[in-house]
């Protein structure tokens, strides 16, 4: 799956912002959070109608901007 930042430039510009602010991850799916545009995000939440967050791991979230799954590394 690819990173964030080997996405084709279209798609990059077309993503609204993303600035991480922090996570936590737990093998308890129900503990995980990821701090994502100021606010606490967690497994399945939208961002916005076309993005989701699918899965928060150790060390990258993934998340689906309409039909495109992407890792957002941290």
């Amino acid at each position: 799956m690819p990173a964030l930042h080997d996405l084709p430039v279209a798609v990059r510009q077309a993503l609204p912002p993303l600035p991480l602010g922090g996570s936590i991850w737990s093998p308890n799916p129900a503990e995980r959070m990821l701090i994502l545009a100021g606010e606490v995000r967690r497994e399945g939440d939208a961002i916005t109608p076309e993005l989701v967050l699918v899965s928060i791991g150790p060390r990258s979230a993934v998340l689906r901007w309409r039909e495109q799954s992407f890792r957002l590394p941290y």
